[in-house]
């Protein structure tokens, strides 16, 4: 190695090799302390500070985004649990139906003197009706108190206690304290469903686009009666457990057809029975919602195949004992065959006679009316 002397300092080639490689590095690291860095996670503007309004936007976007995922998840569990619900409900409908048969008062009294399973049979069922009663009563409690929006409700009344049984007596106030929030709930998504789909897009009796559903449910359940007797069945149309009533169809419909255009004869067995309960048009409005719901190719269809084969099944069973509903129509009248009029009626005059002294040139006047003179002189 070849040596170079400077005064008093002997400095060797390596040396000034090592000497330049040490601050070309400096001069390297100054620069990058200086310069900004170039990460896009630290990427600063102007004057090193962050604007608000992007921080404020970008807070809002991730706390929107979380908000949505919770929302869908939220849906995924209410879907879930309303596809268990309404399986339940299919499968409790044959039960339901035949629960119509069990034998009244005084002939159950019998039947459960006479056997002791049967009176056993029936103890076990009230027992097990009113457990599951108390377990929705606390399902709805606990949803309740969760919910801040709904008040404590008052307590009810000792005349409704007396008079009634307790069971019913909670089901009411349980229905009074959710009355409010269920309105408010109902009327808010019916408002988002009219915006989104359009108020032709409503289909069913309550199509009235100015006036809240829970308002026109109101006005349609201010007289019950209608409805309710249509829910009650005849004990002729039901083979009830320790009867032998029986009235034939054809006389069921010609008495109600009497009792249609005014007449007032009355037959036990053609009244509807309280105890005896139709709730098939209900039953018939949720198979066909689930039918028009339901994915045939999804996972969960597959899973619950058999439970859609017997409401399908169930579905179109009904359909066939329904009576087809034929508009009477005259059809020699098509083809402009025979004139369609309608008979007004006849004028009615309620005002009384009265005499009047006629002047003595009103007859000839008459007589020159509409050229009446001519017309007999002609």
């Amino acid at each position: 190695m070849k040596e170079v002397s400077d005064g008093d300092h002997d400095i060797s080639s390596d040396g000034w090799e090592a000497r330049f490689a040490g601050l070309a590095r400096q001069s390297t690291s100054d620069q990058d302390r200086d310069q900004p860095s170039r990460d896009p996670e630290h990427v600063t503007p102007i004057g090193n500070q962050h604007p608000p309004e992007s921080l404020d936007l970008l807070k809002n976007l991730r706390r929107h985004q979380d908000e949505d995922v919770l929302k869908g998840q939220a849906v995924k569990n209410q879907k879930a649990l309303w596809d268990k619900t309404l399986e339940l409900r299919f499968l409790l409908q044959k039960a339901f139906s035949n629960s119509n048969r069990l034998p009244q008062d005084p002939i159950r009294s019998s039947f459960c003197d006479s056997y002791s399973e049967t009176s056993e049979a029936y103890s076990d069922l009230i027992t097990t009706s009113k457990k599951t009663l108390d377990s929705i009563q606390k399902l709805q409690e606990a949803l309740l108190e969760k919910n801040p929006t709904i008040t404590q409700g008052a307590d009810a009344s000792e005349n409704l206690i007396a008079e009634e049984d307790q069971e019913w007596s909670k089901i009411s106030e349980m229905q009074s304290r959710i009355v409010s929030f269920r309105n408010k709930s109902v009327d808010k998504w019916q408002r988002r469903t009219q915006v989104t789909t359009g108020a032709t897009a409503i289909k069913g009796k309550l199509q009235a686009f100015n006036q809240s559903i829970s308002d026109q449910v109101s006005a349609y359940m201010r007289d019950p009666s209608r409805m309710v007797n249509g829910m009650q069945q005849r004990r002729s149309a039901i083979a009830i457990f320790g009867t032998s009533t029986y009235v034939p169809s054809l006389l069921l419909e010609l008495i109600f057809a009497f009792n249609q255009i005014g007449g007032s004869w009355m037959l036990d067995s053609v009244n509807g029975d309280p105890e005896l309960l139709d709730d098939s048009e209900f039953y018939q409005q949720l198979l066909k919602e689930f039918f028009e719901t339901i994915d045939p190719t999804s996972s969960e269809c597959e899973t619950h195949m058999f439970v859609h084969l017997a409401t399908e099944a169930a579905f179109y069973a009904l359909k066939r004992m329904q009576t087809k509903k034929r508009k009477v129509v005259d059809q020699r009248a098509s083809k402009s065959r025979k004139i369609r009029y309608h008979v007004l009626e006849k004028i009615v005059n309620f005002m009384a006679p009265r005499s009047m002294n006629l002047p003595p040139v009103a007859p000839k006047l008459f007589e020159n009316l509409f050229g009446l003179k001519v017309q007999k002189a002609a």
